[in-house]
Order: C-alpha cells, then structure tokens, then sequence
C-alpha cells in the first residue's frame, strides 16, 4: 500500500507538507507548514511549531482545524495548543489527549493500531476481541492470526472504517500518527487515542483502555507489576548517571527528545539522555552534535527493525562519527526496538538491558 501524501485529514480537507516554512518560524523547533486542499476546491494554508501554530481565513474556516493541530502537536510530544488565526487566537490551552478520541458503545471487537497496544489489549486479558491489527504488531503470537492492515504509520483506514467495530485503539506516540486519528475521525470511528510520555501515562492508559474494556480489575493488576519492576530498577540506579545516546533512526539521525519516554527507561537503566534537554518526542541531530554530546555509551534501536538487523556498526563507521569516544571504546550496542520504542506493559525490558551494558562499561 502506498503511503499517502497528506499529513492528516477531516471531514473537508487534506493537509500536504511544504517544503519550507515561512522565515518567521525558521527558529521554531519542529515547523512544518501544510497547505490545506479542501474538498471543494479552496487552499489554505496552516504553519505549526511547537509552542505557537499560525492559520490563514480559509484554514479557519474548517471546525476541525483545531483538533488536527492538536494531533500533530501530541504526536511530537507536546500538550500544549497555541493556534492563532488572522483575528487572534483560535486554539489555546493544555490539551487531554482523551479528548482526541470519542467514547464507544460497546467494546465487543477492537483494532488496534500500534505494537504497543496491542500488547496493553493482550495484557488485560482482552486480545481474543481483536479482530484485525496493523503489519508491525507481533505480540503476542496471536498477532499473526489477525488480518493485517497496512504499516503502523498508513494503514488502510478505509478498511478500518468497513471493518465496524466497537472501538480502535489507535496512537499519537510518533510524528504522522496524526493520519490516522484525524482519518479515523473523519470517517466517524470511535477510537481511544494513547500517547504517553513516561511510565506514569503509560500506567493512565492502560487504566483507561481496562475502563472501556469493562476490566478494571486487569488494569490494577497490571500497573501493580509495572509499579514492581520500575521499583527494582531505581533501586539498583547507580549514584552516577552515565551519558547515553539512543538512536531512532540512522539517516537522518532522530533521537528521543524531552518529552519521549525513553528518558525514563533510560534512567532506569542508570543513564541519562544526552539530548534529553532539547523540545520534543523526537528530533533530528547531525554527527557533530552527537560527537560534542560525546556519551559514554550509545544504543541503535531503529524503528521497526528487528533486532537481528540492528547494526551498530553502521553508527560507528557513519562519516563524521570516526572519533565518537563510545565507538572507539566499542561501547556501541543494539537494543531492541519491540521494548525500547513500545510504551507498553513490555517498555521495562529495555531499561533491564541498558542496566545490563552500563554495568558492564
């Protein structure tokens, strides 16, 4: 299935990415500007950073601008909507990233359309109502039994909506989730969105998903494990954190920012994030800012790439990356993405392994 063009969708537009921002957002981090196709034939425009969001009269003119706006502001990590039009503001405030969702009527056949949720569905008890999944979900092995849907980040949500069921569980954990619960939403499909950012959301969620689900009970039981392992883990912090780098992706290079939950699980593991200052979920770095880091150790965990494909060599050889200390140290590792980049009941194994080569440094 081909990726779609558009960034996110409603009831009456497309919105399509623009190759530049205008010159007043060049120092906004994360901007990107959409122009908006309108089912009738208009085009308006919308630039959105994190802390400040601009529309033209014609973007304005659609009610659920401001709901997609606060998709993609989520789905990079913030919580907060700063969205002005040409008479003032439009959109300010926090966002609930419940509010993002609408509440189903019953519960009796799901989607979910994450690894990640589909891993908090297994653990509650609840997976034998799922009746179809996205391609990257694998846990548990019933996952291989479902049909699928298309990739995590464009799935086929015609299907989705052909499908009718009770609810889907869908995401805003990564930048272009935002497609598919404002697609969701256009096509009027009840759907529960998560998008935690630290454990402590994860442990919501999962209270929130057991709620719908009708087993709150579950929801108790499996936070009170997730509650033992992070106590485990912060008892055997050393005093020192050691700096660390995670890398989600090799080309362009994105790492977790401040408002990922990767931070956590690192600190979990003793480290600390060397780019855990910066804004964001996920952002884009170059070699010289990773060599001027300069962690003592660092982790691969690209997205979606099985553990076995994980090449830690491909760092250490990267142009620019020749005089890294960890890569001269050899203290370069893979780290499997299916715990390390899923807010799920499952995250806690990757702090478990960080532990693991930190203590080993």
């Amino acid at each position: 299935m081909k990726k779609p063009e558009h960034q996110w969708e409603t009831r009456s537009h497309l919105a399509v990415r623009l190759p530049s921002v205008p010159e007043s957002f060049a120092d906004e981090p994360r901007a990107e500007a959409f122009e908006l196709r309108f089912h009738d034939g208009r085009r308006g425009h919308v630039v959105c950073g994190l802390s400040r969001q601009e529309a033209d009269p014609v973007a304005v003119s659609d009610p659920d601008l401001a709901h997609a706006v606060r998709c993609w502001l989520v789905a990079r990590g913030s919580r907060t909507v700063t969205l002005c039009g040409p008479d003032g503001a439009l959109d300010t405030g926090p966002i609930d990233v419940a509010s993002l969702g609408a509440a189903p009527k019953s519960t009796s056949r799901l989607i979910t359309l994450a690894p990640s949720n589909a891993e908090v569905v297994h653990a509650l008890g609840c997976f034998g109502r799922v009746v179809a999944c996205e391609d990257s979900s694998d846990h548990p092995p019933r996952t291989q039994d479902l049909p699928r849907l298309g990739p995590d980040l464009g799935p086929d949500l015609d299907r989705v909506a052909e499908l009718s069921v009770d609810l889907v569980v869908s995401s805003l954990s990564v930048p272009g989730m935002e497609r598919i619960v404002t697609g969701l939403r256009a096509r009027a499909v009840p759907q529960v969105v998560l998008a935690p950012r630290s454990l402590a959301d994860v442990c919501a969620d999962v209270r929130q998903v057991a709620g719908l689900l009708n087993v709150p009970e579950a929801g108790v039981q499996v936070v009170a494990d997730i509650d033992a392992q992070r106590a485990a883990l912060q008892a055997a912090c050393p005093a020192d954190p050691v700096p660390v780098y995670l890398e989600w992706w090799p080309k362009p290079m994105f790492t977790p920012g401040i408002d990922c939950f990767s931070n956590e699980l690192i600190e979990l593991g003793g480290g600390r994030n060397v780019f855990g200052d910066r804004p964001g979920s996920s952002l884009q770095i170059e070699p010289e800012e990773l060599l001027e880091a300069d962690p003592a150790i660092c982790f691969v965990s690209w997205c979606g790439v099985a553990e076995a494909k994980l090449d830690p060599g491909n760092l250490i050889g990267r142009p620019g990356l020749e005089s890294l200390r960890a890569g001269r140290r050899g203290h370069v590792y893979a780290l499997d993405e299916q715990f390390s980049g899923r807010p799920g009941p499952r995250m806690l194994e990757a702090a478990r392994r960080i532990a693991a080569k930190i203590r080993g440094l």
